[in-house]
């Protein structure tokens, strides 16, 4: 079903299926909605935090179109699908019709409500939380993360793979950044300042993540080598290297000179993306 699934998001009949309902090329939105969903079950499935259970309640915090949800639900895993459809990503409520008639039995559920709405009382505790390039988009960010660790078990962990804004680098936009003041970026560049995806982003770094861990009793750990799965999804994986432009060329330039092989021994906490796992001690 997993194979059966993706390959039915990545066919060219799905594509043109879902270009006519939106009205707009659909192809390079769903070879990306693909790869990562392809991120998030190798993330998954790594020590510590996999592989999953069928017995483990699971969030995914920032579902997207519920494609990765829906290949975990095949899978028999419980799992919750948070989205909150933000502006700029109307296209996802297309890819949910489409998937509709063609995989009903296979469809995860949608729940719209917002992180920081997440409450212990009524959504119980999971024993795995976590987001794909959703975390720079929670906005407060410090309720966001503080009600997702509400809602951790003891002994449980979440896992948030985002960009990290020590880095002077959007991947969102593929732009440079203003050095420790990525918001002063928009008066250089008036025409971001408009953009519903760029209003939606908070430049979460590594130090924000650990200070909400130290306030909400949680330890964090950060994945080292995350630069270098980065330069191997860049040579295997052409829709993540298209969606890169110069900047995946320029990685590219330096991996060929072995210059990305020296950044990545720096510290994970001083690199972007980044990979935060939590975990609640009980």
């Amino acid at each position: 079903m997993t194979q059966s699934l993706l390959e039915l998001v990545e066919s060219d009949e799905f594509a043109v299926a879902v270009s006519q309902r939106t009205g707009t090329p659909a192809a390079r939105h769903l070879a990306n909605i693909a790869s990562e969903a392809r991120l998030g079950l190798d993330l998954l499935s790594r020590p510590p935090v996999g592989p999953l259970r069928p017995d483990q309640r699971v969030l995914e915090v920032g579902a997207g179109s519920g494609v990765l949800a829906s290949i975990m639900r095949s899978q028999g895993i419980d799992v919750t699908a948070l989205e909150p459809l933000i502006p700029g990503f109307d296209f996802f409520g297309a890819i949910r019709d489409e998937l509709r008639e063609r995989a009903p039995q296979s469809l995860a559920l949608l729940d719209h409500r917002t992180a920081q709405e997440l409450d212990p009382v009524k959504d119980g505790r999971f024993d795995r939380i976590f987001s794909i390039n959703v975390v720079e988009h929670c906005k407060p960010l410090d309720e966001a993360l503080t009600a997702m660790a509400s809602v951790l078990a003891p002994g449980g962990m979440m896992i948030h793979t985002c960009a990290n804004y020590r880095v002077p680098y959007d991947p969102h936009f593929r732009l440079p950044l203003v050095p420790f003041a990525p918001r002063a970026t928009a008066r250089l560049l008036p025409r971001l300042a408009g953009d519903p995806i760029w209003q939606s982003l908070n430049f979460v770094t590594a130090g924000d993540m650990r200070r909400i861990a130290r306030r909400t009793g949680l330890t964090v750990t950060f994945t080292p080598g995350v630069l270098a799965d980065v330069t191997n999804r860049l040579k295997h994986d052409r829709a993540f290297a298209e969606r890169q432009g110069w900047a995946g060329r320029f990685a590219g330039m330096l991996a060929r000179a072995r210059i990305l092989g020296l950044i990545n021994h720096l510290p994970p906490t001083w690199l972007t993306p980044m990979v935060a796992v939590f975990e609640n001690p009980g």
